[in-house]
Order: structure tokens, then sequence, then C-alpha cells
């Protein structure tokens, strides 16, 4: 190819020859020889050689940017699906489309919290798979339905730690075992208890109370009385720990940054980041409310498979949520228009 160009432009050679045929006058040397008529046809064959490498490069990229692309989708799908069983995967399901989004932040904060969730994941999965399994044991009889169903009239609570194999740094940090509760024990769920007059059965072994054993570990359950609604407001209480609501508010903090860093006046600043905390607020409340709501209405309509119920009403109760918060949005942002 560069001989090809020689031939054609002699002001590529050096210029010696240019100068002796021009006395010299480097001065007006052109920055190019002379344009021939017609180009010749071995540099001719030379563009079109680099133009299909040109295009051979692009059609890679091109195919490889849809691979990529294909397989977060597929990568999406799988957590999606296979987090209706599974919580951690549940938790992870937005990573696909933050990676897309090249938002690395929220990713490894989401693998975070799965990390940490995961204890209490197991204690629910380990809870599932003793119904499952008791049931296949018994050849599906129905005594062994009834007996899962009497013990999945009480509900334990979802902490973080309690009845996991990290239950003893409960009883060696007191802090932590302070922390390590669920809404019904705080200020804000005795408000709610009173305020719907939620009552559980005397504190008595077998009949308002029980210890349901998973990995050697016990967990204390209560059963509610009164009728669905009640039953459900508690249950539902009883399924948001604390921790892991902080965790989920610890998750929208990148964002409320971002929203303070939009240009504009203070006035400008200040309305997007109460937009922000707006839909950040909607967020976690709708996603830990149908997590709590669903998970706890698949136990009651599906005692003799409680644990399983569950985890796959909190997956339901997780995607509702999102989509409920994306509608939210929509109007929060017509509200701040």
């Amino acid at each position: 190819m560069v001989s090809n160009i020689q031939s054609i432009y002699p002001a590529y050679r050096g210029n010696t020859q240019y100068d002796r045929q021009n006395h010299g006058a480097a001065a007006d040397r052109p920055v190019f020889g002379k344009v021939p008529d017609s180009i010749d046809p071995a540099l001719s064959r030379d563009i079109s050689e680099v133009k299909k490498v040109k295009e051979g490069f692009n059609c890679i990229s091109n195919q490889v940017d849809r691979l990529d692309k294909k397989a977060l989708k597929t990568t999406e799908a799988t957590l999606l699906t296979s987090g209706l069983v599974i919580p951690t995967c549940r938790r992870l399901n937005s990573v696909p489309k933050d990676l897309e989004d090249s938002n690395w932040q929220r990713p490894a904060m989401l693998a975070g919290v799965a990390a940490l969730s995961l204890p209490g994941d197991l204690r629910e999965m380990m809870f599932a798979g003793k119904d499952i399994g008791n049931i296949y044991r018994s050849g599906g009889t129905l005594s062994s339905l009834a007996e899962n169903a009497a013990k999945n009239k009480f509900q334990h609570g979802l902490s973080l730690f309690k009845g996991t194999f990290l239950d003893p740094l409960t009883d060696k940090f007191k802090w932590l075992r302070n922390m390590d509760k669920t809404l019904f024990d705080t200020d804000i769920g005795r408000f709610i208890r009173k305020t719907f007059n939620i009552q559980q059965y005397n504190n008595k072994r077998g009949e308002g109370f029980i210890f349901r054993t998973v990995g050697g570990r016990n967990v204390s359950a209560i059963r509610f009385k009164g009728g669905f609604a009640k039953e459900l407001t508690g249950r539902a209480l009883l399924r948001v720990p604390v921790l892991g609501f902080f965790l989920g508010a610890a998750l929208e903090i990148p964002a409320i940054i971002k929203s303070a860093r939009v240009e504009g006046s203070f006035t400008d600043k200040a309305k997007s980041v109460g937009k922000q905390l707006c839909k950040s607020a909607g967020f976690i409340g709708l996603v830990q409310g149908g997590m709590a709501l669903a998970g706890a209405a698949a136990v009651m309509l599906f005692p003799p498979v409680g644990a399983l119920a569950a985890l796959i009403g909190m997956g339901l109760g997780s995607a509702a949520g999102v989509l409920a918060s994306k509608e939210l949005n929509k109007f929060i942002d017509d509200a701040f228009a």
C-alpha cells in the first residue's frame, strides 16, 4: 500500500524528486502532490480492503453489544424468576439494569445488603424446606399437611440475625440485639397495634407462643386473635426487620446525593432533593410494605406450605411494590413540575 501511494504522489518520496523538478523550491512545495485524474487500481483495492476491515470491526462491535444486552436481559429474567423462592436473588434483580446504565455504586451496595441479609434468608428457606420435607416424608398425608398448618398459625419475627448462625452475635453485642428486631417491637408498631386493636393469644407455650426450631436454633413465634385483617397486619409487622429497613434506606443515599448536584439556584437544588426524597420514601415504603403484606397473606391462605408460600408472596409483593413506585414517581414528577 505504501509503494502504491508513493508511486502516485511523488511528494511522499522524501521530497528529493520534487525538489529537483522544481529547482529546490521547497517553500512552495504543496502538502500533497498533484492529484491524478483517476485513482490507481492498486490503491483503489487498498482503500476497499481498509473499508472492509473497518466494516468487519463495526460488525463485531455491534454483535458484542447485542450479546451483552441479551446476556443482561437473560440474567435479569433469571434473577427475577428465582427470586420468587430465593430471597437473595430477589435482592439482586436490579443489578443487570444498573450495570447497563453504568451505575456501579448501586450493584456494590446491593451485594453488601444481600450478604448481610443472607443469614435471615437462609433461615426462611430452611423453614420452607422443613415444610416440604415433612410433606414428602409422609407421602403427602393429611396429617402432615395439618401439622404444617398448625405450625404456620404462628408467626415468627423476620429479624436479620436471630435464629441464624449469627445469632450468638446478638448475645455478645447488646446494641445489635436491640437493633435486630422487627417493626412489631418499635414505637410505630405498638402504635399500629393499639390503633387497630391487634392482640395475640395468651403468652403460653402451645396456645399463643411456640418455639420453632431451624438449624438447631429456636425462633419464637406468636399467634394473633381477631379476623383476617387484624392477623394480616400483625403478621406484616413481624415481617419488617428494622435493620433491613435501614439497609434499604441506605441504598437510596446515592440517588439523593446526585439530586443535590443539579445545576441551578438553591431553590432548584432544594426542589430536586425534595422530589428525590419523596421518590425514595415511596419506593422503600411500597416495596417493604408489599413484601410484608403479600408474605403474610400467603402464609394465611396456604398454611400447609406456609413458609414456601411466604417466600413466593414476598417476591410477588416486592415486584408489585416496584411497579407501584414507578407510577408514584410519575405522579411526583408531575407534582414538582
